[in-house]
């Protein structure tokens, strides 16, 4: 339970270190709305953050501020996206700089393939 509550604050973290809030002042009070955070799927590879921006944020900051949001989160991030509904893949895993070719590996995904060719891995 306490696990999701602090996910949850460390993305409102980093969307504070990256200036991605609307100001809302009342009177001589001064108040920061976040985006509205829907999803936090935390698995043992990855975590997962799904919100949307409030109206009147643009949403060019997430690319603009990716530099920010990737010292908050972390250098594995992946955003998805667009206008208004995102998600954040934070990566608890970087992919291997040297990657050995395991024939028996791969086997399976290339047996129906009349002319395969092998390039690399994605994350997933």
């Amino acid at each position: 339970m306490f696990e999701k509550l602090k996910l949850r604050g460390q993305l409102i973290k980093a969307f504070r270190t990256a200036e991605i809030y609307r100001v809302v002042k009342r009177g001589d009070r001064t108040s920061y709305l976040f985006p509205k955070i829907h999803q936090i799927d935390n698995h043992h590879t990855y975590t997962r953050y799904a919100f949307s921006l409030l109206n009147g944020i643009d949403p060019e900051l997430l690319t603009k501020k990716r530099w920010a949001l990737r010292q908050v989160l972390g250098s594995n991030i992946e955003i998805n996206g667009s206008l208004k509904n995102f998600s954040i893949t934070v990566h608890h895993k970087s992919l291997p700089k040297m990657l050995e070719y395991k024939y028996e590996a791969i086997h399976p995904y290339i047996e129906k393939m009349e002319l395969p060719v092998c390039i690399g891995q994605d994350i997933y």
